[in-house]
């Protein structure tokens, strides 16, 4: 009695074992649902990425409104430099000499804002040999952690180069009244629809400044050329501009980035990328806007195999201009229909 139990105990021993293949099968399956899970997992990280880049360009909207409301309405500067004019010429503003290039700008002002200290306001600093840490810094809301994902840097937005002005550049390019130049646009300038935040390209000298802070090359630098004739960058419900042959100036149109323009993170600074647009989200097929009204919201667009752009997109001229200054009249270029 005693012998047979045991040999059926090691019987059933050994018919409750693995056999090899059954253990490869179990293997299989296992890699098959990792295979299956990783996609997902990978793709709800990139969701939670893209919801943390929504609430970071609310609270930057939300950080400009407090300015506003604190300066009579007035948007903050794109960037001024720290001691950019005189007692004797208050108005010229270039660079005093001794100020090393030292700027202040918008990123800085919102950092101290909301209560980091900010370090410096060297824009466009160049690294130190062998540095991989930066010794500057903003608020953690200028940081998208999609585009944290492609290398170390301070700030991942730029702010529009209309709105938010800079009095340098101004009165360098402009030949119209102080009154209509020479200062950043106020709430009441704005359309519910202006895009003031959007996504930028981010580069390796981010690391130790903010970059390009505005949106200047957006356009084919159309925007840039607006200070020099005023009708490009106010908006005109006339639409004026939609007249000039072939018809691609209309402010509802969409914006061009520049012939040259790929949607890619380029290793180092140059137009067209420096400030421009940059869908980044959603594998690099959505890019995060914030307008006026406080909305952020995700624009959509197709890109080839090489980055280039395929088809068209919705961003549109009209949300980077604001709103016909009362003190110009119809003033136009003369060469604009």
């Amino acid at each position: 009695m005693y012998r047979h139990t045991r040999t059926s105990w090691r019987a059933l021993a050994r018919r409750s074992g693995f056999t090899l293949v059954e253990l490869l099968v179990v293997i299989g399956i296992i890699a098959v649902l990792i295979g299956v899970l990783l996609p997902v997992l990978a793709g709800v990280a990139a969701r939670v990425r893209d919801l943390k880049c929504h609430a970071n360009m609310r609270t930057a909207l939300q950080m400009v409104m407090v300015y506003a409301a604190e300066n009579k309405g007035s948007l903050p500067y794109g960037y001024y430099f720290n001691r950019g004019f005189s007692h004797t010429a208050p108005f010229d503003w270039n660079e005093m000499p001794g100020n090393g290039g030292r700027l202040t700008t918008v990123f800085a002002l919102l950092s101290r804002m909301s209560g980091k200290q900010y370090k410096g306001d060297d824009v466009f600093a160049d690294l130190t040999p062998g540095q991989t840490e930066a010794p500057n810094n903003t608020a953690p809301f200028f940081r998208c952690p999609e585009a944290e994902q492609v290398l170390p840097h301070i700030c991942s937005y730029v702010v529009q180069f209309v709105a938010f002005c800079t009095p340098y550049n101004d009165r360098r390019l402009a030949p119209y009244p102080k009154a209509i130049q020479d200062r950043p646009a106020r709430t009441r300038d704005l359309f519910p629809f202006t895009i003031l935040i959007h996504d930028t390209a981010v580069m390796p000298g981010m690391i130790n400044d903010v970059g390009y802070v505005s949106d200047a090359d957006v356009d084919g630098q159309r925007m840039w050329r607006g200070a020099v004739s005023p009708q490009y960058r106010y908006y005109d419900f006339a639409d004026p501009y939609n007249r000039i042959p072939p018809g691609i100036y209309g402010q509802n149109k969409p914006v061009g980035m520049g012939s040259n323009w790929k949607n890619i993170d380029p290793p180092d600074w140059g137009i067209p990328y420096q400030g421009n647009l940059r869908w980044r989200h959603n594998k690099n097929s959505s890019m995060n806007v914030g307008y006026a009204d406080g909305r952020v919201e995700s624009v959509q667009a197709k890109f080839k195999s090489d980055s280039t752009l395929q088809g068209t997109h919705n961003v549109l001229r009209k949300s980077f201009m604001i709103k016909w200054p009362s003190g110009m009249g119809i003033q136009r270029d003369p060469g604009v229909p």
